[in-house]
């Protein structure tokens, strides 16, 4: 069926109306500019991941380094400056259990934004001695910051104003064990964790972020065939229980 010339002139307007409101979507701010903390990773496939916190744990660095340094991207939403700019972080109370000096260095909540960049880092100063070392029972210490607005900034999309940051000295479970490996390396232990980066030596999986790799990588499958055979014939102890590990679960030593 032909279109006739009234249906077509709807058409062209309705896609003249989408286009400028994609217009709007794409540059909505026109006053002054945004501030937010960076609230998503970006993973191997590309994708954004959002979250509302930040992990900084020690599990992963050698015991002999006693502090260590947060960066904590914030980017802005806007035109941009030629100029140096002020932003604000303050620390929410009632959701910290953080102590100043104790499990961080004291820190200026008036940070600058420096000129011609499209992002800024946040430095804070990590203490390791009062963090727990208990992976099974180990409390998570925990620091909320949030961003006020300044004359150089208003605040940016709600996900990025407030920023939960997770301290622990032991290697907890990475997203990914779980996550894109689906659980294929079975129960989590960190002397598993460890086997992978240190026994089979891949580099790759000593973090807590995204891997390159899903449950049916060719890595991965060879790697659980390792760990298996690793587990059945060496006796590894867990710490805390005394019990064996295996790739189901802790079992008691015969």
């Amino acid at each position: 069926m032909k279109m006739n010339r009234l249906s077509y002139y709807f058409l062209l307007s309705c896609v003249a109306l989408l286009w400028s409101c994609d217009q709007d979507i794409d540059y909505p701010y026109q006053g002054k500019d945004r501030i937010q903390f960076q609230h998503y990773t970006v993973d191997w496939n590309g994708n954004r991941n959002y979250s509302d916190s930040t992990l900084f744990s020690f599990g992963l660095i050698p015991s002999e380094v006693r502090e260590d340094t947060l960066k904590l991207p914030v980017e802005y939403l806007g035109n941009g400056s030629d100029r140096d700019r002020t932003y604000k972080v303050s620390i929410v109370a009632d959701s910290t259990t953080a102590v100043e000096g104790v499990h961080y260095l004291a820190f200026n909540s008036l940070q600058t934004f420096r000129a011609n960049e499209l992002t800024d880092t946040l430095y804070i100063v990590v203490l390791r001695e009062a963090l727990s070392k208990d992976y099974a029972e180990g409390e998570n210490i925990r620091l909320e910051l949030k961003l006020e607005a300044t004359d150089d900034f208003a605040l940016g999309l709600d996900g990025g104003i407030q920023r939960k940051i997770v301290f622990n000295d032991f290697m907890a479970e990475p997203t990914w064990w779980q996550g894109s490996l689906s659980g294929s390396f079975g129960f989590y232990h960190p002397k598993k964790w460890k086997f992978l980066i240190e026994e089979i030596g891949d580099e790759e999986l000593a973090t807590y972020g995204s891997i390159p790799y899903d449950r049916n990588s060719p890595e991965i499958k060879s790697y659980v065939n390792s760990m298996d055979r690793y587990l059945r014939n060496t006796v590894v102890i867990d710490d805390v229980t005394g019990m064996r590990v295996t790739m189901n679960g802790l079992e008691p030593i015969e």
